[in-house]
């Protein structure tokens, strides 16, 4: 009980955090997430650390958070679209900036410093156009709300299941508790929730909800597994400490990270 109330209270807390700063303001969203970003990135450098890497991790902190702020405010419509060509111009300067330290390892070392701000910030700043209507750009939770409960559910549901029922180990050196019939409920049980949430929600159609659902469930999977790979070859059961009972942001924003790119650029196509 005394391990048990902290994780609730810490639960309970970052989960009012994130739903105030997705329907009060853009830029509580942004002051929230900017912070998650650091943080993220700095879990991360830790990890490569362990390791025995050395990445930038100044540099990669400042452009990580360089980068959510950039796509934060290509979302706002406040930067014109040309700016996101700086995100390359961002990252590129980390190999020249390599080329100064003379480290042992200098290719991975500047591999992981780059990879952090594409795997945390990018997915964040691409996240601040859920923020918004697709066609009226109207500041709506709507969008982000539901992109959240579905991952919520595609994990709740892959685990009920697979704690019912799972037998086939989905990919055993990664993470051994995870079933192929554990993926499976999750996607049936997120596919169903898309119904009541076209229903509540409204902005896409039931087809277009459906779809929508499906890519956030499979590359919300994919997301918990490439974070259980992280933590499995840097020898961590958390990626950090941040959140008592919780672990650390990456471990919070697992399944969030991989689906948000993709799941994104669905509803682009779908409505452009």
């Amino acid at each position: 009980m005394s391990k048990l109330l902290p994780r609730i209270i810490t639960g309970l807390v970052f989960l009012g955090l994130v739903i105030v700063s997705v329907t009060i303001d853009p830029w509580i969203f942004a002051a929230l997430f900017g912070f998650f970003t650091v943080i993220g990135i700095i879990e991360f450098y830790k990890m490569s650390g362990m390791l025995g890497f050395t990445p930038q991790k100044v540099t990669g902190i400042v452009i990580g958070f360089l980068t959510f702020i950039v796509l934060f405010l290509l979302a706002m419509r406040i930067l014109p679209p040309v700016m996101v060509f700086l995100l390359p111009v961002l990252m590129l300067s980390i190999p020249i900036i390599e080329l100064f330290r003379q480290k042992p390892t200098p290719t991975s070392d500047w591999a992981q410093t780059l990879f952090a701000p594409m795997y945390i910030a990018l997915p964040f700043g691409v996240m601040a156009n859920m923020l918004f209507l697709p066609e009226t750009h109207e500041f709506s939770p709507k969008i982000i709300l539901s992109f959240f409960a579905f991952v919520w559910i595609s994990d709740t549901g892959a685990f009920c299941v697979g704690s019912l029922i799972g037998k086939h180990k989905l990919i055993p050196k990664i993470s051994p508790k995870k079933t192929i019939e554990g993926l499976l409920g999750g996607i049936a049980f997120t596919l169903l929730a898309s119904i009541p949430v076209c229903r509540l929600v409204g902005v896409f159609s039931q087809p277009q909800w459906l779809i929508i659902s499906l890519v956030t469930v499979i590359f919300a999977t994919f997301g918990d597994l490439v974070e259980s790979m992280v933590k499995r070859n840097a020898g961590v059961k958390d990626s950090g400490k941040m959140l008592p009972g919780h672990g650390g942001v990456l471990d919070r924003f697992d399944s969030t990270l991989l689906a948000v790119p993709p799941v994104w650029l669905t509803i682009v196509l779908m409505t452009y």
